[in-house]
């Protein structure tokens, strides 16, 4: 069966599917994986001199130097992976996103969950499909919003053109 099929509820038709562009994604990741590893490599050369030299507080910086680009490099690989496995769908009755990599999560949204829609253009071609806000968090500076929607697809008309039809009255 179909990983789309098992995202379907009894009746609902699927409108439109898609899934970032991953080839985009590892292109836009390359420069902070390629920085975080000459970071590592750097640090771990520190970690050995200073092990060599028997410096304990040179050590110890050079090991939270090390963790830190271990850090950068392991979360960049993950959001490479995540991406691998999500899949963004729109139906007669409603807009999926749905990640199934290590806990999976599956977000739906009714039409009328669905606010303005908004294309959200990358120099390389792929867009991201804006169409829901919701407020991260309140501190002293004012609300912040994080946008949600299908991020890094290619062809984002065809996503927009179907969102707009699911949140079209019926009559």
């Amino acid at each position: 069966m179909d990983p789309i099929d098992n995202l379907l509820e009894p009746g609902e038709t699927l409108v439109w599917h898609g899934r970032p562009d991953k080839d985009r994604l590892v292109r836009k990741q390359y420069g902070w994986c390629f920085f975080a590893g000459a970071f590592l490599g750097l640090a771990l050369i520190w970690a050995w001199a200073s092990l060599q030299r028997g410096t304990t507080v040179s050590l110890f910086v050079a090991l939270l130097f090390v963790a830190i680009g271990l850090f950068v490099v392991i979360a960049k690989t993950r959001e490479i992976m995540a991406a691998r496995k999500t899949r963004y769908l729109v139906t007669d009755r409603r807009a999926v996103i749905s990640v199934s990599w290590k806990t999976p999560s599956i977000q739906s949204y009714t039409p009328k969950d669905i606010g303005p829609i908004e294309i959200k253009n990358d120099k390389d071609g792929a867009a991201d499909v804006v169409f829901h806000h919701s407020i991260e968090h309140i501190d002293f500076t004012g609300l912040r919003r994080s946008a949600i929607g299908f991020i890094g697809i290619s062809g984002p008309q065809k996503a927009k053109a179907a969102l707009e039809a699911l949140t079209m009255p019926r009559g």
